[in-house]
This record gives C-alpha cells, structure tokens and sequence, in this order.
C-alpha cells in the first residue's frame, strides 16, 4: 500500500462504530499487514501481548483497549503498553490505545507521542507509517518569529514611504530598499554582538529627537561612519567614534535616508526593541525584500522557499551523504580530516537565489557538520592538536539574481548566517573569529540566469571542488510567460530542444543544470511545478535532460507547498536531482524516492518519478493497443448561438414547436458529472432547408455567422463560414458514445466517464469514444486507466487533465479473447446498473470519496480484479504504484516490438531497392 492508500484505509477505519475486539486487527489490515498473517493473529497463535485483550503483532503495533468507565484512561494504558516486557523481543514500531473516543500512540524508536480524537486519526496518518514498515520522512520545525519580525518592518516602511511620497518613485526604489537592508543589518548586529549591545538603539533614542525630528542627519553621519576606518571621521560628529567599521560593501556608495515623522519613530522604536537575534537569516533577505516590496509582500509565500523545503532539496542532495560518511568514519581521525577537508572544496551555487534563502541554509548546515567534525577530532586526538578554524568561506556560494537589491541581500544573509555561525564556534570550542570587519562575499551577480555563462558565476569543477547547484526558479506556465521570458526559453533551447515553447519557464534552469554537471564533479537539484514531469512535458524536455550521461538521483513526488509566510502558496511542487550515471554498468547508486512522508530506495527513477523503466509516453493518433479511436467532442465555436439553456428550449419551441427535432442534449464536463442540462442546435445538411424555414433557427444561423465572421483568422476558417448551422466538428454516435471529462478532480478513485445515447451531443470538454464496444467502458472506469492516465496525462494543478492521444491510444492492454471482452462488456454493465438504481445523484456525488455507496464500490472492486487479473496472470495488484510499474513495463516492451519491427521493414525495404 502506498502512503495515499493507507490515508484511505485510516480513514474509513476511524469512521467505522468503534469495536475494541475488531480495531486491532482493521488497524493491521489499514497499515498494510498480510490478510494471512492477521488472520493468525486473530486466532491468537501469533498474539504475544501480556496485556487484557491487547494484541501484539511483531515489528508492527502493540495494541491494548482503553476503557474510561473503569478508570483505564489512554494514558494510562498507554504507560501499560510501554512497561510491557513483550517489547523488547517483538520491537513493535508503535504502541496504541484508544477507548473509543480518544486514542494515543507511541514511537519506542523515536520517544514520540501522539493524542488526538479516534476520528482525527487520519490527519496523523504518517504518525502509524511505521506500523507499515515504513520509514518517516519528517521536516525540519519552522521558526515563526521571522513573520513577526516581518510585520514590524513593514509598518514603518508604509510610514516612511507615506512621510516620503517622492520615495515612491522608481528612481527612489533602489536607495529606499538599501536604507532598510542597512537598517536590519544594525537592528541585528547590537543584539547579536556585531556591534556593543543597544549601540544603534542609543543612538536612534539619544540623537534622534523626541519625535524623531533628527533622525534624518543622525542616520547619514551614523552609515557614513560604519564605511570609514574610525582615523577616517574627522569631518563627522563626535559621537560617530564609538560606531563600528563595518566594510564588505554594505554601507558603501550613495547613502540616502529618508526624513521621519513621530508615526515612522515610534514603528523604529518598536523595532528596536525586538529581539533579533532570534532572527533566522535563513529567510533574512527575504524578509527584507517583503518589506520593501508591497508586492512581494502581499504573496510572500510565492517568492521564498521555507527551511523545511530547503532541506528536502539539500539534504538528499549531499548532507545526508556527509553524515552517513561522518559516521561511518567516527572512530578514524585521518578519514574524518579528509571528510572536513572536502567540506572546505564543496561549493554551492543557487542560479536563481533570490535572497539567498537556499545558500544561507546550505552554509549553516556544513559549517554544522564541520562543527560536529571537530568536537570529535578534538575528543579522539585532545585540544591541544587541534587548528581551529573554519575551512568553509562563504566565497564557496554563488548565486544568481535579476533583481539588485535582492542579489545584494542575499550576500547581507550570508554575513549574518557566518556571524552567527562563527558565534555558535565560539561557543563550543572558546575561540572567536572577529565579526568586523567584514571579509570576503558570497560571489553573487545580478543578472538574468538564463542570458549569462553559468561557468562565470561559478567556476566548473576541478580537483577535489564538487559544485551543487540548488534552488527554486520561477515557475511560469507558457502563457504566463511575457516576451523576454519567452525570448529567454528559445535562447536556452534552440537547438536542443524541439517542443521547447509549451514548458514553464523553470525547464530551463533544468536545462542549463544538466548542461553544467555533464561530466563534471557536479549534481543538482531544483524545485519545480509538477507538470514538469506529467503529460507532452516529459517527451519534450526529458529525452534531452538524460540522454545516456545523466539520471534522476533523488525525487519528491508531488506535494502542497507550505512556507514561513502567513500567506501560503496555492502551488503543487516537485524536486528533482539529477546525477552522472556511474562510469560502469556494474555500479549501483542509491536512487531515493520521496512520496510525503515515506521513502522508497529505487532500482531506477523515470522522467514520470517512478520506480519504472526511462521511457516517454508519446502522443498516438490511434492506438497502439488496438483499442477504438477515442476523439474530442463537438466544439460549437458559435459565440452561444447553437447552444441553449432550458429556458431557452423552452421559449424556442413556443415559439416554434416544429424545431424539437433540431434539438438535442447538450454535454461538456460540467453537465456530465454534474447531470446539468444544456441543449443545443443539431442540423444535418440534409435538414438545412427545412431548419431554416423555423424563423427563431434562422435568426441563430444568421448570428453564428455573423460571430465567426468577427472572429480573428476568420477568412482562414472558410469552413466554418460555409455552415454557420453546425459546429467546428459534427460527430454524433449513431447509438451510443462513452464521455471522458477533459478535467475531473483528483479524489475520486475513478474517472467520472459515462454513457449517453444517439440523442446527446458532446461538446470538446470531453474525450469521446463513439460507438465503442461495450466491454471498453470497463477499460475506462478501471483504478488501472485512472493511475495511467494520471502518470502520462498531467494534471492541471492537481486535477486529472485527461488526453485521448496520451491517456487512451498509449494505455497498454493485453490480448483480449471474446470470452475476456464479454466478462468485461458485463462487469460494465453492472457498474452501469448500480449508477441506474441512483438515478437521484450526480457522478460528482456518486464519486465523492467520502459518500460513494457501497454496493457502487464493490462494483468497480469487482472489476478491477476482473481486468487486473487479466492482465497479472489472474492476480489483482496490490496499489497504484504496481499497477504502473507494470502498465509502464507494457508500454515499453510494445514500443521495442514497434521498433523492431520498423528495422526489419527498413531492410527489407533496403534489399529490395538494391535488388531493383
């Protein structure tokens, strides 16, 4: 069962009356246990529990009963649970209890404890992961000050800003934004140790006035101040000496302060006040750029990625490797220098760095491993042999920014990252490093990523140097692309890649990524849409990105981004790390594959994120399985005239009864999983005359023409001019047609297809097989078609977004027999008549997950085993993720059969030339 299966299963679990004697052995059933096996434990041979009625299932669960009336709350059945001497010897993965109402539970391996309602079970479903053998993936916790910190900022740049209206314009951007990086930079440094403690806040308060009247010239002295060695002030206030030298560029240049009202000092003070040294500059930069950006500010959750996020891209990238090396060699000094010294040739470059969210964490977290490396030199060899410094310089992190004061930010986070990280040093080993002067920078250029030579940002990799590249590009679908970001796209892909134009715009750092680590000591791993890898974007982009030298090394499939911000992100993500391919066939690497909170270690990682052979599902005009020709409905291109409401069907045959054979049924998406009525004019060309002879027909004729005469290209659709009483198409089924919704929702097990009579049109919002045999329509509402179709189709954000050419003309089948097609034409018809006996609900209800009736789901159960044991030598697959392991290996095998037979009619094609 995969982690979405096992949701499911909790889920029904905790919304069944609660019975103490059966919830142990449901609940082994939802984690994934063997039927056969709880069938055992049922009968009590394989129950170890030393507890009443409790039931012990070895390296699972170890369950016992609550029950409040006789005083044995969860808690303590719980303390029960984890006294039992059974433990030691079973090892279960949780300990459980619940009374019926409420339920707590136990990681031994962990100390973690969870309470909550029965019915809240599901929500923690990666809590009982365990339960299932399998490993939790957790994120790191966020810190919720930074938002706060983020508030205080903001009202006093609105405040200045209104003081300062002239700083509203655009020539006034750049020196308003560098007034308030420079601004932060102090708030933080008097409470961090940068500068003395409250050294600017004394400042603000003793010469800034009573209303902050001063503040303007007391500002500019105090910033000039910080760029001039202290023999360098004679031309300033006396009380400028005691001020620091700050230099690395931060206070150099045009200094500019705007001028304060009493609301701008009071939003000072506040912030003054605040204390900043629980500040992460993993998001400092962009916490300034939210404040300084409106904008940004509105949609902060868009323009930054969280530290959690960040390590789901970091950590299997590199760290975890380094720390599995770090342990494995934590009893060897030499080894564990070489380790420490690699540390020191690691660099790490973001070519889309924004404020330097990803290079802050990734130099946090190895000057943490360099840390953890020398407290246990220093424990193997003394203090006394040891040279404590640190090898990482933040010159190692480069990155890539179009906006300046961005690109100028994120070097600003990575002083205070090494500040703060230097401080930490201190802390454990009692040396201090200087904070001040500042030192070398971060290496980062502004400028667009996708125009300039990466290898000039940072310098490919030689020696021992290893490269990481890493970050989260903009996004941007195709038709959210402007005209330079589209000029950037074919600059990045002319010539390499084809179908280049309908990828978002992040493809293109993929691009430039797998380009720069070809043959190089060299990886990477960037966040994405998940449409990168769904539907025509997986053959456009990926057959390039791979080819022979590269792999997939790690992927996150599809999850919600979640962030620091208050505002989060309505956009559905992927990670993806690519790799060189090991230099011998015989050398294994580790393929690590995330789905939310599970692991999967991978023989191979496909351009689709499964565990599946690297094969790209191209588009088919027909199948090549054999099936029927599915098409596209009925487009009306009609700007409304040919299509009616039931308020107009009834007007017009008042008005005109002899108009009821011109009218039909009328079925886009929305009508056939909502059962919504809509009709529509339907004329033969046989019929034409005599329609026209029904004055309110003629009148709708005469408008449609005149709207496609309006429309753009008009000349060049004669066709359409030349019939204004049809549609684009005019395909009706001569008995009956089976409707695909173009778009449906991703939580219904199935897809919403139905069948509809001679008498229903379908419009181009749906995928259309006409006239089909019957025993296709168990092919199309199968949990087979569906994971299929969701794999190769895409999704449009996480809604299935079905295509004919890619969900149905490549969906693999086997040979059928007549005998196959008749078992499968009546598990159909079944399914049909279950859906008939509710002829009061809608598919959308039908197939709501929560409400579908039981006798509709033992239906599509029943043929689902019917059709997967056709396919699966009479046995059913366990979970989707079988299903398209298997479906995939089809696919494969028939394009390699397609191959070979293409090469033999070539040469026989060849020998027979060159006998002619």
């Amino acid at each position: 069962m995969n982690p979405t299966e096992i949701y499911d299963a909790l889920s029904d679990l905790a919304s069944q009356p609660y019975d103490a004697s059966a919830f142990p052995y449901d609940f082994a059933l939802a984690t994934d246990a063997a039927r056969a096996n709880v069938d055992r434990l049922r009968k009590g041979g394989t129950n170890r529990s030393d507890l009443p009625d409790g039931v012990l299932l070895n390296r699972r669960f170890h369950f016992a009963p609550a029950d409040p009336t006789a005083e044995m709350t969860v808690d303590s059945v719980l303390d029960q649970l984890k006294a039992s001497p059974r433990n030691k010897q079973a090892k279960p993965a949780i300990l459980l209890t619940t009374d019926g109402i409420m339920l707590a539970a136990f990681h031994p391996a962990s100390g973690e404890s969870l309470h909550c309602r029965l019915d809240e079970m599901a929500r923690h479903f990666g809590f009982f992961l365990p339960a299932a053998g399998k490993e939790r993936y957790r994120a790191v916790e966020e810190n919720p000050v930074d938002v706060q910190a983020t508030g205080k900022l903001a009202r006093l740049y609105d405040a200045l800003i209104r003081h300062n209206p002239e700083w509203k314009n655009p020539s006034h951007t750049h020196i308003m934004n560098q007034f308030m990086m420079r601004l932060i930079f102090c708030l933080f440094s008097e409470d961090v140790g940068i500068f003395p403690k409250d050294q600017f806040t004394r400042l603000v308060l003793d010469y800034g006035g009573k209303e902050g009247e001063a503040l303007h010239t007391v500002l500019q002295a105090g910033f000039e101040a910080m760029n001039l060695p202290k023999d360098g002030r004679s031309h300033l206030p006396d009380w400028t000496a005691p001020l620091e030298y700050v230099n690395g560029g931060l206070f150099a240049g045009e200094i500019a302060i705007p001028t304060f009202d009493v609301t701008a000092f009071r939003y000072l003070k506040d912030a003054c006040q605040l204390d900043w040294k629980d500040i992460n500059p993993d998001i400092f930069g962009s916490m300034i750029q939210s404040v300084a950006d409106t904008g940004i500010r509105a949609e902060l959750g868009m323009h930054y990625t969280s530290v959690p996020n960040i390590r789901k891209v970091i950590d299997p990238l590199f760290l975890d490797g380094l720390r599995s090396d770090i342990q494995k060699e934590w009893d060897r000094a030499a080894a564990l220098r070489k380790l420490r010294s690699k540390l020191g040739h690691i660099h790490i470059f973001d070519p889309a760095c924004g404020s330097g969210n990803f290079l802050v964490v990734a130099y946090r977290q190895l000057r943490e491993l360099e840390m953890t490396i020398l407290q246990r030199l220093a424990t193997l060899n003394g203090n006394d042999t040891m040279e404590l410094f640190s090898i990482i310089p933040i010159a190692n992190f480069h990155g890539i920014e179009c906006a300046d004061f961005a690109a100028e930010t994120a070097k600003l986070a990575l002083f205070i990252a090494e500040y703060q990280a230097n401080a930490l040093f201190a802390e454990r080993f009692g040396r201090a490093i200087a904070p001040l002067p500042l030192r070398e920078a971060a290496h980062i250029v502004c400028g667009n990523a996708l125009r300039l030579d990466w290898e000039a940002v940072c310098p490919p990799p030689g020696g021992d140097t290893l490269v990481y590249i890493i970050g989260n590009p903009p996004f941007l679908g195709s038709n959210y692309q402007n005209a330079e970001q589209k000029a950037d796209m074919a600059i990045t892909f002319s010539g390499a890649v084809k179908n280049y134009r309908g990828l978002d715009y992040v493809a293109a750092w993929f691009f430039k990524a797998a380009r720069y680590i070809q043959g190089r000591q060299a990886e990477a791993a960037l966040v994405s849409t998940n449409s990168l890898c769904q539907g025509q974007a997986v053959n456009a982009l990926w057959p390039d990105l791979l080819r022979k030298e590269l792999e997939i090394s790690f992927a996150h499939t599809s999850f919600k981004w979640r962030n620091n911000a208050s505002h989060n992100a309505a956009v559905v993500c992927i990670i993806v790390g690519l790799r060189n391919r090991p230099e011998t066939k015989t050398t294994t690497l580790l393929k690590r594959l995330f789905t939310g909170e599970t692991e999967h270690q991978a023989q191979n990682i496909n351009a689709y994120l499964l565990d599946a052979p690297n094969v790209y599902i191209e588009k088919a005009s027909k199948s090549i399985f054999g099936l029927p020709e599915m098409t596209y409905g009925n487009k009306p291109t009609d700007n409304g005239h040919l299509i009616l409401s039931p308020e107009e069907k009834i007007q017009l045959l008042q008005q005109a009864p002899q108009a009821e054979p011109f009218i039909r049924r009328f079925m886009g998406s929305r009508e056939a999983i909502n059962d919504l009525e809509r009709y529509c004019l339907w004329i033969d060309d046989a019929e034409l005359k005599q329609a026209r002879q029904i004055p309110p027909i003629a009148e709708r004729i005469k408008a449609t023409y005149a709207a496609r005469l309006a429309m753009k290209d008009a000349r060049n659709n004669q066709k359409l001019l030349d019939r204004p009483w049809q549609f684009r198409e005019h395909d009706a089924p001569q008995n009956h047609a089976y409707l695909v919704p173009s778009v449906s929702s991703e939580r219904r097990p199935y897809l919403p297809a139905i069948r509809v009579k001679s008498d229903t049109i379908s419009s181009n919002l749906n995928f259309v097989l006409y006239d089909a045999p019957e025993w296709c329509f168990a092919l199309l509402i199968s949990r087979l078609h569906l994971a299929w179709a969701a794999s190769v189709c895409g999704k449009l954000k996480t809604d299935f977004r079905y295509s004919n050419t890619l969900g149905w003309h490549t969906f693999p089948v086997p040979v059928l027999t007549e005998a196959d097609k008749e078992v499968l034409k009546q598990s159909g018809r079944e399914i049909m008549k279950v859906r008939a006996s509710y002829f009061d609900k809608n598919m959308a209800e039908l197939y709501d997950p929560n409400k579908m009736p039981a006798d509709l789901q033992a239906a599509h159960q029943a043929n689902d085993a019917l059709l997967e044991g056709l396919y699966n030598k009479g046995q059913a697959f366990a979970n989707d993720t079988q299903r398209l392991e298997h479906l995939f290996r089809r696919y494969a095998a028939r394009v390699e059969q397609n191959r070979k037979k293409q090469t033999v009619r070539k040469k026989r094609s060849t020998m027979k030339k060159q006998e002619g």
